[in-house]
């Protein structure tokens, strides 16, 4: 089979489920807990394992480090969408963040390859996202959703899969990369929430990406860095070692803040 349908077939399976998943998780815990949960390497980790399969470790790895960098993209569109909230309604917000992921996107493909300098680029992109995001009160939970609103929510999300990876065909491997992260759950979950609750909670949803996505980075560098050398199973299983302690320490970060009352990027609930 195709590594493109091979990859668009487990797109379309994994999507939906995980958008109902964080769905129902935003009415039961918030909307920052989903954030977290959207910053999981679900598509990131998926490619990689079927490019290996398919290209190679060496394509694979440069595809990992694509997608660290492609963090930068994510966080442009993060704040682009988040900004444009606190004025406007959600198509023209998603207009501008995807006009951002897009431009940005285009840009870092033309950059060398270098893990130490793409995973700096990305923390410097998360942190000035998180100080650059509205500072509003963290909404409660959200009201039971229409019935017919999270099933639309999943097949919105296959159908976004659908039309991107139908455009990405035929990428190599450091673009290919880059658009692992294309924000499909995020684009989802933003604008339904936004059309429905306001701005406010897309705040806290993309606040709680942002701390996730410092994960998420120490997946991918030590993904790409990693594969080459020791192998799919010993890197993926490096690469969520790293994953699960870098949550664990903003985690411990962020409850210190929390306590101290310090200001700065906010609470971790």
């Amino acid at each position: 089979m195709d590594v493109a349908l091979q990859i668009l077939l487990l797109k379309l399976a994994i999507a939906p489920g995980f958008i109902g998943i964080v769905s129902l998780v935003a009415l039961r815990y918030g909307h920052r807990t989903a954030g977290w949960l959207v910053a999981l390497p679900i598509n990131t980790g998926t490619i990689v394992f079927i490019l290996v399969l398919t290209e190679g470790p060496a394509f694979a790895a440069t595809a990992a480090v694509g997608a660290l960098l492609g963090i930068v993209s994510l966080s442009v569109f993060a704040i682009g969408y988040a900004r444009s909230a606190t004025r406007f309604s959600w198509p023209v917000c998603l207009g501008v963040a995807s006009a951002g992921f897009v431009a940005s996107t285009l840009v870092l493909a033309q950059l060398p390859e270098f893990v130490a300098l793409d995973l700096l680029a990305a923390v410097l992109a998360i942190v000035t996202v998180l100080f650059l995001l509205p500072r509003r009160d963290d909404p409660e939970p959200s009201s039971p959703a229409p019935r017919w609103e999270i099933p639309l929510r999943m097949l919105t999300a296959a159908l976004l899969v659908l039309g991107i990876t139908t455009a990405a065909d035929n990428l190599g491997p450091r673009l290919s990369g880059l658009l692992s992260p294309v924000p499909v759950f995020t684009i989802t979950l933003a604008v339904f929430t936004h059309s429905r609750q306001g701005p406010a909670p897309v705040f806290a949803f993309m606040r709680g990406l942002q701390y996730g996505l410092f994960s998420f980075a120490a997946f991918c560098a030590v993904v790409g860095v990693l594969l080459l050398p020791l192998g799919l199973g010993l890197a993926v299983g490096a690469g969520l070692l790293a994953f699960l302690g870098v949550y664990g320490l903003v985690r411990v970060v962020l409850d210190r803040v929390s306590k101290t009352g310090k200001p700065g990027v906010g609470s971790p609930s």
